[in-house]
């Protein structure tokens, strides 16, 4: 009789959980599976905006992992410390794993390019607990200012800021510009338009880069529509409480900063140093092991896999999909002696949400704006959250949406 192996999976994101169901019933039947995250949920990380937003609930984007892991799986809710290879033992927070097989598929974490100031003072979005913060703060700031007479001290109160301008960035300004505007303006009479403001701040030339530049003038002409400040081609040297120091020395200030602007690769500490790692992320081969260790793969954002330009592929969602699946197959050709296939990364398309009614999108060589896209946006993230349960809450209060205003109630 073969001996029992042990296969452990080092997150639950998407890269983790496209890899651990990729994994066939004999493998539960036959060995064990361990499944380590610091979170006791999958995240749907592409609707944290709409949660930022108050356009959803936060229980709706999230899937407790005891419900959606086999029952043979065995769930562990820690932190990992470090990866020792030699030993092949995962040190937790007391405790340590040991492990035949290892699929690491951690994630990342916000970057904020040694900005100084910029980790002590900025909201983030990774977490579902960030989205949650954003909203309370929006939520709460108008509470403040209702119960102030002067308009300077309100303006100043009602002042938000968005550095970065990618997906996350845009569709998070986009999000909190419903709320802000259309929703908590609304429901404070006291409060004049002209005292909310939203400024998105981008480093580069264009927001939204990776999309066709006829998109990302869209995008831009539509936020604005809706009352959002952008500035192009503005990098921020700083952050000081309630303000931002640009390149040139100017201070540009809000009262609420949220720093979209980057990500890294989670820095898996390896005791004996046999990961190869350029920026935290870790050098793979065509086949997803990790560089001098074939029974360790890495996915998603952890993975630096070999490009042409040598920067790996983007750190997205749909990559760590793609990833976690090819990662789960090689494993059990691994397991059965058999040939490792190279992933291949298929690009399916890109989208991103202005807010309600309005979004961008590149799906198979088409471009589409406008309300349409908008559908499309909304279809494809529905679809792709494969959860029944969670799928018709979504869609629940996304009909609700239609008719009445977003949920202000402080969570």
């Amino acid at each position: 009789m073969k001996k029992s192996k042990h296969i452990v999976i080092l997150g639950a994101g998407f890269g983790g959980y496209e890899a651990y169901k990729a994994l066939p019933q004999w493998i539960h039947k036959e060995h064990t599976v361990t499944v380590i995250d610091k979170k006791n949920h999958f995240l749907f990380t592409p609707l944290l905006p709409e949660v930022a937003g108050s356009s959803l609930d936060q229980h709706s984007i999230v899937a407790p992992l005891r419900d959606i892991l086999h029952k043979d799986t065995r769930f562990i809710n820690k932190k990992v410390v470090k990866v020792n290879t030699d030993t092949q033992i995962v040190s937790l927070e007391g405790e340590d794993i040991e492990y035949d097989y290892l699929i690491s598929a951690l994630g990342a974490e916000t970057f904020f390019y040694g900005t100084p100031g910029a980790e002590e003072h900025c909201l983030v979005l990774k977490h579902l607990e960030d989205a949650v913060a954003i909203r309370n703060i929006c939520i709460d700031v108008f509470e403040q200012a209702s119960q102030i007479e002067s308009k300077e001290e309100r303006a100043q109160l009602l002042s938000f800021m968005v550095v970065g301008a990618g997906p996350t960035g845009a569709e998070l300004a986009g999000e909190m510009g419903e709320l802000l505007f259309n929703t908590l303006l609304k429901q404070h009479p006291r409060i004049t338009r002209d005292e909310v403001s939203l400024h998105i701040v981008n480093g580069g030339p264009r927001i939204l880069q990776m999309f066709d530049e006829s998109l990302s003038a869209y995008a831009q002409k539509s936020l604005e529509q809706n009352h959002i400040r952008i500035s192009n081609n503005v990098r921020i040297n700083e952050v000081q409480e309630g303000k931002a120091i640009t390149a040139e020395g100017e201070a540009l200030t809000a009262y609420t900063i949220i720093w979209t602007a980057g990500v890294s690769a989670i820095d898996l500490t390896c005791e004996c140093g046999s990961f190869e790692k350029e920026r935290g992320r870790i050098f793979t081969k065509r086949t997803l092991q990790a560089k001098n260790n074939d029974n360790v793969f890495v996915v998603g954002d952890m993975a630096l896999f070999p490009t042409e330009d040598g920067r790996g592929l983007p750190m997205t969602a749909q990559v760590a999909h793609q990833q976690g699946e090819c990662a789960g197959n090689n494993l059990v050709a691994l397991m059965r002696g058999k040939e490792l296939k190279e992933f291949t990364y298929k690009e399916k398309g890109l989208l991103a949400s202005l807010g309600s009614f309005d979004a961008i999108g590149q799906v198979n060589g088409f471009k589409v704006k406008g309300v349409f896209a908008w559908l499309v946006w909304r279809s494809v993230y529905w679809i792709l959250f494969g959860f029944w349960r969670k799928r018709i809450a979504i869609l629940g209060e996304w009909i609700r949406n239609l008719f009445v205003p977003r949920d202000t109630s402080r969570l």
